[in-house]
């Protein structure tokens, strides 16, 4: 796996050095070397839209609770149906919003933008953060789905990968392709799914995904 980059404070250098992140006196940048699970390091991980982390949340997206989505998926490499992850999100979640320079209705102060709720359930993707209690709700269904290096996206997010073989499978496929893992187009593939309700804040970074009809009410529930 190629190494990770890490956004690391000088304040908190001593920390990520102890779980594991090199110093590269270079490049002048904090790196996960091969080998070391990127996951100990979500906090740092680099926003994929490159925004000042001074001055924004620390995840962009937030939910007062969520759903681990669980699919399944046949491998491209070893074609042996494996299960995949990903999460749902309810219709109170909120996006963190940027303030365009044109906005007359907002002061831009301290603040670069604002909390938006537009009222519809989500599907998570390209996630590239996530807060610590939510990694742990999800390690209590998967260890496969971790942070890994795309060379189609050119970035680092977390990326399901095969339960037998280990091969990476991205993120395209499953949310933007009908008939994906998380893309279903009837009642039969939605029930197939399996919806982990948890009931405990979601903090997160990442893309959502909408669609005009989800056939959650098809998908079999655990948990809540």
């Amino acid at each position: 796996m190629a190494r990770v980059d890490l956004n690391v404070p000088f304040a908190e250098k001593d920390q990520a050095k102890s779980l594991g992140a090199r110093w590269d006196s270079l490049a002048k940048v904090w790196y996960v070397p091969s080998g070391v699970n990127a996951e100990l390091f979500a906090c740092w991980l680099p926003s994929a839209n490159g925004s000042d982390p001074e001055h924004e949340p620390e995840f962009g997206i937030r939910s007062p609770h969520y759903f681990v989505l669980e699919s399944a998926t046949d491998c491209w490499k070893c074609s042996r149906l494996t299960r995949v992850f990903s999460f749902m999100l309810p219709e109170q979640h909120e996006q963190f919003e940027y303030a365009q320079d044109d906005d007359e209705d907002f002061a831009l102060t301290s603040n670069p933008g604002y909390w938006v709720c537009h009222g519809y359930r989500g599907t998570m993707s390209s996630l590239h953060g996530l807060s610590r209690p939510v990694i742990n709700q999800l390690r209590l269904h998967t260890e496969c789905y971790k942070p890994a290096y795309s060379k189609t996206a050119g970035v680092t997010y977390y990326m399901n990968h095969c339960e037998h073989c280990a091969a990476k499978l991205g993120d395209f496929y499953m949310h933007s392709e009908p008939g994906g893992a998380f893309f279903p187009t009837s009642p039969t593939e939605a029930s197939g799914m399996i919806l982990h309700e948890v009931n405990e804040r979601f903090d997160a970074n990442g893309g959502v995904g909408y669609t005009t009809d989800d056939f959650m009410g098809y998908m079999q529930r655990e948990g809540g």
